[in-house]
């Protein structure tokens, strides 16, 4: 019996598979063969669920300055309203803080959900084009443990906001924005120092890693893709950044 048999037949074996914590270790000591084992054996619930969830810590755990969030808000959307000659009254924006906590906190995690399988979805319908491989479960399954990424970020974050007394939502506290005052800065160029983040380029990292194993395409081809959709969300954070700065 050759080699590749037997390696095959271990791979049919049910404990031969990595266990969580392995799989764990591997995304940050070797996430090519992670992705190596997503590609033939996806896992999606666990991590969809927990990368979703998360999304609401900090605001969960840091009430107070999420109640402030969501007080500036209202109050430029009342701002807003009023240049169509409605206005919200003190009282009125109180009355819609408690409503807007709860409609804040609930949807949080659906939101983040959706965002995985939209992701998943892009890059399922842009590799198959490219004549790449793969179900679009093995895809999600890429981004979800990506997502692993933001939940340290989302964590560290908690963490570190009770020293900044911020949740740092304008800016990621890892990004270049971080070394530079928004007065100091064009809204522009402070977008753009918001979009490089060490965490998310990390995550668009991976995903490229994880797509490439899994569409059996060339490396250089999804890299440059995934690269090209990095580039624009970046774009899109740049022109979104002075309406996120008058929030402030």
């Amino acid at each position: 019996m050759s080699d590749t048999q037997i390696k095959n037949m271990d791979h049919e074996l049910p404990g031969s598979r990595p266990g969580f914590f392995r799989r764990l270790i591997w995304l940050f000591a070797s996430p090519g063969r992670l992705m190596e084992e997503l590609a033939e054996k996806p896992r999606v619930l666990f991590w969809l669920i927990l990368g979703s969830v998360t999304t609401a810590v900090p605001f969960a755990v840091r009430m107070p300055l999420y109640e402030e969030m969501v007080r500036k808000s209202i109050a430029a959307q009342s701002e807003y309203l009023e240049s169509f000659g409605l206005e919200m009254t003190p009282e009125m924006i109180e009355a819609g803080l408690s409503s807007g906590l709860v409609t804040g906190l609930v949807t949080m995690p659906f939101q983040a959900a959706v965002v995985f399988l939209l992701t998943a979805l892009l890059y399922y319908i842009i590799m198959r084009i490219m004549g790449g491989e793969g179900k679009f479960k093995a895809y999600l399954s890429v981004v979800v443990h990506a997502g692993i990424i933001s939940v340290l970020y989302t964590l560290m974050l908690t963490a570190i906001s009770y020293y900044t007394g911020s949740l740092h939502q304008t800016a990621a506290l890892t990004s270049l924005a971080s070394l530079v005052s928004p007065e100091d800065v064009d809204p522009y160029v402070y977008g753009f120092l918001a979009g490089i983040d060490v965490f998310t380029i990390w995550r668009y990292v991976l995903m490229a890693i994880g797509f490439t194993a899994v569409s059996k395409l060339k490396k250089k081809h999804v890299y440059i893709v995934t690269a090209i959709i990095f580039i624009i969300g970046l774009v899109i954070g740049i022109y979104g950044m002075p309406a996120k700065l008058q929030l402030m």
